[in-house]
């Protein structure tokens, strides 16, 4: 495995936010990141072909916080069977990202999945 040089606080999961922030929930363990899309589990249900805004930032040791701005079709909105109450199991597909942005988000989903 590649040596990751992310640093995830203990204390701070991803989470979801519509809205700016109007309204948001953690993601949990069902959160998974790729330079392809994400997938996550969420109590929104969105409509197939959906363009979402998707906006990450963590901590990055030399070049402190990167915030970037990803753009992604909702490909995936399904009732989600495992879960108590209600969530869907949602799929975003990233439209086309650029190398250099795609290796970040790589050892971003490493850190994830690492921390």
């Amino acid at each position: 495995m590649p040596d990751c040089e992310f640093n995830l606080p203990a204390d701070r999961c991803p989470s979801l936010c519509l809205d700016y922030g109007a309204d948001e929930q953690p993601c949990g363990s069902n959160f998974h990141l790729s330079e392809r899309g994400l997938r996550f589990e969420s109590r929104w249900q969105f409509s197939l072909g959906t363009t979402l805004s998707i906006g990450c930032v963590w901590q990055h040791p030399r070049l402190g916080a990167l915030r970037v701005m990803l753009e992604g079709i909702v490909v995936w909105c399904e009732p989600a069977h495992d879960v108590q109450g209600k969530a869907f199991d949602t799929t975003v597909l990233f439209l086309e990202l650029p190398d250099e942005l795609k290796q970040s988000l790589r050892e971003f989903s490493f850190a994830l999945t690492a921390g």
